[in-house]
C-alpha cells in the first residue's frame, strides 16, 4: 500500500504512469524444486520517494503523517514480525535535485545513522525500492508457494485499488515470468462486478461482488476491509448454504463469489495491526476488554446480513437454480417417504436456503423437521395471542377471518402428524411382508419372534413401551384401546395381575372398559388398569388373548390346540386367580366376554385339529373362526400371509390417498 500511495502523491505527469513491482525471491539452495518456498520480496515503484517529511515519518512511531488515508504509522514494524531485516534504497526530489537514501531496516536500527544521509542521486526520476529478506520459518508455510495463489491474494488484498480510475501498473515477477496484476483484474475479477450501497445507522457501507473462476478461488468468501485493504473475512458457505461449493454460470463456466464490504466506519474502527476491527458484538471480534463506546459499535452480524441480501441479489439466477433442483429431490423425498412434510411444500421458501446445494436425504429429513417444529411452535404463540385478544377486538369479522385462517393452518399440522403415522404403518407392513416372503434358510431369527416383535415387543407390556412402537393394528385395529398388555411373559410375573399359573400367553389383553365386540366401544377411556385412583377396584369387563405359533410347524398334538392353550388362560383370569398388589382382581362376572387371536401356519394337522375342534372355515380358506360354548371365547385363526393381506387392505385408501408407494 505504501507504493500506491506514494504514486499517489507523487502527482506524476499524465504521460508518465504510475508502477509497482513485486518480485518474487525464493530460496536459492532449492534451485531442484520446481516452486521453492519462497524467502522474500522486492518492490519498486516510481512514487514520490523518501523526501523530508515520509523520512521523518519513516522515523516516528505512530505516524500521523498518512492517517488522513488510513495509515496507522507502524507498517514498517510488520516487516520485521514477518521478515529479518529490509534493504531500502530510495530516490526523491527536493529543491536541491534528485538524492538518493539507502539503508538497512532491522531491529538494531538506528534514525542518527548516516546511511541514513541524502546523497546526489545517479538517476533524474523518482523511485524506491524495498527488499524484504529472510522470512522468518513460522511464515513460510503460511505464505502461497504457487505463483497464481500469490497473484489471487495480492489482487484480491488490492481490490479495491484496482478498481480506481488512475489505478497504476502493477506486475509480478516470479521464477523469471511476469504477470500483469491489472489484465487479471479485468479479466477475472471486474468483468461481471456489481455494487451495492446499504446504510447502518447513519453509517454508508458498500459492498463490490465479484465472480472469480474456480482456477483463482477455492470458496465464496465476504470480505470486510478498511482503506482499500482487505482485513478479515466470512465464508459465505457459513451463512448461504447454496455457496457450498463452486456455482456455474449461463456459459458453465465454474465461479466463486467475493463480497468487499468497506466504509469510512470499518477504516476508523481497524485495529492496529489490521487483522480485525472493533465490533458491538464481543463474540465478532477478539475484544479482552469493552472499550469506551462500545455499546455504540455495530455488531459485526447487522453489517454481514445487510451484505448477505445483496448477495444473493448478484447470485439470484444461479441460486434459483440450485433451490429449482433442491425443491425436487424434496418433493420426492415426501412423495416417497415423508408425507407428513407436504403441508410444507406450501411455503419451501422458508427452508431451502437452509439446505446444501445437493442434499442428501438425512440432511432433508433434518431441515423438514426442523422446520415443521417451528410451524408448530408458531401456531401455538398464535392461538395464545388469538385467545388473549378476543375479548378485545370490536370487529368480530375480522376476528373470525383471524380465527379461520388459524384453524385452517392448525388443521394442516394434524393431517401431517396422520400422514406421519400411516407412512410408518407402510414400513411396518413393508417390513413384515419382507419377513414372511424370506426363505427359512435366510432367516436370522424365527418368523413367529420377528412377527411378535413388530406386534408388540417381547417380554414387555403397555407400561414399559410406547404407543408408537406397539403395531396391533396388523391383527385388529380394536386392539389399539386397551388398559393393559403383557407380551410373552408369564402370568406370575406380570405386574398388573399376579398369579403361580406358570401358562402363558403370547400376548394378554386385560379390559375394563365396556365390551370391546359392542359396535360402539368406549375408545376414548385408556385408562390403565388401577393406575387411576378413582377407577381403582373397577372389574375386568373383557379379555384378549393373542397367540404366535411357529410357522411350518407340523407336530401339533390333540393338547397343542392353540385355542385351548389360550382358553385355559382366560379362564384362570375369570376364576379370580390373580392378584394386583396382594389384592384379587375383581371381575364383573365368571363369564366376562374373551377374544383368542391365532397367528400360525395352517398346515394340514393344524387344520384338523381346528376342524375336529368345530372351528369353521373362512371362505378365503386363509383362516378359521368360531366361538367355543364350553369356554365361552371367540377366536380366530389366520395365516402370516392372511394377517398380512388384509391389515395392507384395511390401510390401502390412506396409502393411496397420500401416495405411499409400495416398494415391491
Amino acid at each position: 500500500m505504501n507504493s500506491f500511495q506514494a504514486i499517489k502523491e507523487a502527482n506524476l505527469p499524465s504521460n508518465i504512469q504510475g508502477r509497482v513491482t513485486i518480485e518474487v525471491v525464493r530460496r536459492s539452495d532449492m534451485l531442484d524444486v520446481d516452486t521453492p518456498p519462497i524467502s522474500g520480496f522486492r518492490i519498486g515503484d516510481n512514487g514520490i520517494g523518501l523526501d523530508d517529511d515520509n523520512w521523518d515519518s519513516f522515523n516516528t512511531a505512530f505516524s500521523p503523517h498518512k492517517l488522513s488515508r488510513g495509515g496507522k504509522g507502524l507498517g514498517r514494524f510488520t516487516w520485521l514480525k514477518a521478515f529479518d531485516h529490509a534493504e531500502i534504497r530510495s530516490t526523491f526530489k527536493d529543491e536541491g535535485g534528485f538524492h538518493t537514501r539507502s539503508f538497512t531496516f532491522d531491529v538494531n536500527y538506528d534514525s542518527d545513522d548516516k546511511r541514513g544521509v541524502p546523497k546526489i542521486a545517479s538517476q533524474s526520476h523518482t523511485s524506491t525500492t524495498v527488499e524484504l529478506i529472510d522470512l522468518k520459518p513460522q511464515y513460510t508455510d503460511q505464505c502461497p508457494r504457487q505463483t497464481e495463489q500469490f497473484i489471487q491474494k495480492l489482487v484480491e488484498h488490492f481490490i479495491l485499488v484496482f478498481l480506481e480510475k488512475n489505478c497504476p501498473s502493477v506486475t509480478l515477477i516470479d521464477l523469471g515470468q511476469k504477470h500483469d496484476l491489472n489484465a487479471v483484474f479485468e479479466k477475472d475479477f471486474k468483468a461481471a462486478a456489481s455494487a451495492h450501497t446499504f446504510r447502518i445507522n447513519d453509517h454508508v457501507f458498500t459492498l463490490h461482488g465479484f465472480r472469480l473462476p474456480s482456477s483463482r478461488a477455492t470458496k465464496h468468501r465476504l470480505v470486510y476491509a478498511a482503506d482499500q485493504r482487505s482485513v478479515l473475512s466470512d465464508k459465505l458457505a457459513d451463512h448461504v448454504p447454496n455457496l457450498a461449493g463452486r456455482l456455474l454460470d449461463d456459459e458453465g463456466k465454474s465461479f466463486f463469489y467475493l463480497g468487499i464490504v468497506q466504509s469510512s466506519y470499518l477504516s476508523e474502527h481497524v485495529n492496529i495491526n489490521r487483522t480485525d476491527f472493533e465490533f458491538g458484538n464481543p463474540d465478532d471480534a477478539e475484544l479482552e476488554l469493552p472499550l469506551p463506546g462500545y455499546d455504540q459499535l455495530i455488531p459485526k452480524a447487522d453489517i454481514r446480513s445487510k451484505a448477505l441480501a445483496f448477495v444473493q441479489d448478484d447470485l439470484a439466477d444461479v441460486i434459483e437454480s440450485i433451490n429449482s433442483m433442491k425443491l425436487d429431490a424434496i418433493r420426492r423425498y415426501v412423495h416417497r417417504e415423508a408425507p407428513q412434510y407436504r403441508l410444507l411444500l406450501k411455503n419451501p421458501q422458508r427452508f431451502l436456503d437452509k439446505l446444501t446445494p445437493m442434499p442428501q436425504r438425512q440432511e432433508i429429513e433434518t431441515v423438514l423437521h426442523r422446520e415443521l417444529f417451528l410451524r408448530e411452535t408458531e401456531l401455538k404463540k398464535e392461538s395464545t395471542r388469538i385467545i388473549k385478544e378476543a375479548g378485545k377486538i370490536g370487529d368480530y369479522q375480522q376476528y373470525h377471518k383471524q380465527f379461520t385462517k388459524f384453524l385452517d393452518e392448525y388443521n394442516e399440522l394434524g393431517v401431517s402428524a396422520l400422514a406421519q403415522y400411516v407412512a410408518h404403518r407402510r414400513i411396518i407392513l413393508d417390513f413384515l411382508e419382507r419377513s414372511i416372503n424370506l426363505p427359512p434358510d435366510k432367516q436370522k431369527f424365527p418368523l413367529e419372534k420377528v412377527v411378535h416383535q413388530l406386534v408388540f415387543p417381547m417380554r414387555f407390556t403397555n407400561e414399559d413401551i410406547p404407543s408408537s412402537e406397539q403395531n396391533l393394528w396388523i391383527i385388529d385395529e380394536r386392539l389399539t384401546y386397551h388398559s393393559f398388555v403383557s407380551s410373552d411373559k408369564k402370568n406370575k410375573v406380570i405386574p398388573v395381575i399376579e398369579s403361580a399359573d406358570e401358562q402363558r400367553g403370547d400376548i394378554v389383553f386385560l379390559d375394563e372398559k365396556p365390551d370391546i365386540f359392542d359396535e360402539k366401544p368406549d375408545i376414548f377411556d385408556e385408562k390403565i388398569i388401577f393406575s387411576d385412583e378413582n377407577r381403582k377396584g373397577h372389574p375386568l369387563n373383557s379379555i384378549v388373548v393373542i397367540e404366535f405359533k411357529q410357522p411350518g410347524r407340523t407336530a401339533y398334538k390333540e393338547t397343542d390346540n392353540p385355542v385351548l392353550q389360550a382358553a385355559r388362560v382366560i379362564n384362570a383370569i375369570r376364576a379370580g386367580k390373580y392378584k394386583h398388589k396382594g389384592r384379587k382382581i375383581p371381575i364383573a362376572n365368571a363369564e366376562i366376554p374373551a377374544m383368542i387371536f391365532v397367528v400360525a401356519d395352517l398346515t394340514d394337522r393344524l387344520k384338523n385339529i381346528l376342524v375336529d375342534f368345530g372351528a369353521t372355515i373362512t371362505p378365503d380358506k386363509q383362516g378359521f373362526y368360531g366361538y367355543h360354548p364350553n369356554h365361552k371365547v371367540y377366536y380366530e385363526v389366520v395365516d402370516y400371509t392372511k394377517m398380512l393381506s388384509d391389515a395392507t387392505k384395511r390401510n390401502q385408501r390412506f396409502f393411496d390417498k397420500l401416495n405411499l408407494v409400495d416398494n415391491h
